[in-house]
């Protein structure tokens, strides 16, 4: 069963979207939201598998809470609801599985659960390697031309650019990965590694450094330095982690 949040500051829409989620067969609406107070947290607490999530909430953006929810990790697939479509190339920066267009139809509701089933699916998972020394260290990633194995240890950090990703390695070297930085995070599903802004995440064994002022860190491979840009919720990531 998968569980839903709907968020709409609408009473209408929010009932009726509730209840067409609830008449397809393996959904179930365990919380309704009628405003964006608090709401990355409440997210973070309920754990919904699918957020319906209006555009306009009052003072406060659907994007922008998609935004926070994104640098957050969080793996809810994110659907967003709105009259206008002026918004979904903005959208899908931040990992959107949907945008659908209000009146809502059940047929559009039905492609758009598809699209979470089929998500939740494909999530990228670690592979066996052949190698049985390397089974339980050895990641695979898709490039554009195959794959590649990689100790998760040796990454240094990730750079995110569009839907794919550059990871930078212990030895200096580099490669592009055919997919986005917050799936590669997932499938690391390794807590030493931190989102410090959306185009980053970290391995903290290579932290040296933090500069507050500035605002940036710097990462030490043992032959070359890297200094990167931190966020304010980067900041308190990296706070919550080191304690």
């Amino acid at each position: 069963m998968y569980k839903v949040v709907v968020v709409d500051d609408e009473p209408g829409a929010l009932s009726i979207i509730k209840q067409m989620v609830n008449n397809i067969s393996g959904y179930n609406v365990v919380a309704e939201i009628s405003d964006a107070k608090n709401l990355p947290e409440k997210i973070q607490s309920i754990k919904p598998h699918v957020l319906f999530l209006d555009i306009h909430l009052g003072e406060i953006s659907g994007v922008d809470i998609a935004r926070q929810l994104y640098d957050m990790h969080c793996e809810t697939r994110i659907v967003f609801v709105s009259a206008y479509d002026n918004y979904a190339i903005q959208a899908f920066e931040y990992n959107i599985i949907d945008y659908i267009l209000k009146p809502v139809s059940r047929d559009r509701l039905e492609k758009c659960l598809k699209k979470v089933e089929k998500s939740f699916s494909s999530t990228p998972k670690q592979e066996e390697s052949p190698d049985k020394s390397r089974e339980s260290s050895s990641l695979r990633l898709n490039t554009q031309n195959g794959f590649l194995l990689v100790d998760p240890k040796e990454i240094v950090f990730l750079e995110a650019d569009h839907v794919y990703t550059k990871i930078v390695m212990a030895g200096q070297s580099s490669h592009y990965i055919a997919q986005n930085i917050g799936k590669i995070l997932s499938s690391l599903n390794d807590n030493n590694f931190l989102r410090i802004s959306r185009s980053y995440a970290i391995n903290a064994q290579y932290l040296r450094e933090v500069n507050r002022t500035q605002r940036k860190c710097l990462l030490f491979n043992g032959e070359k330095e890297f200094e990167l840009s931190i966020t304010k919720t980067g900041m308190q990531c990296l706070d919550e982690h080191f304690g």
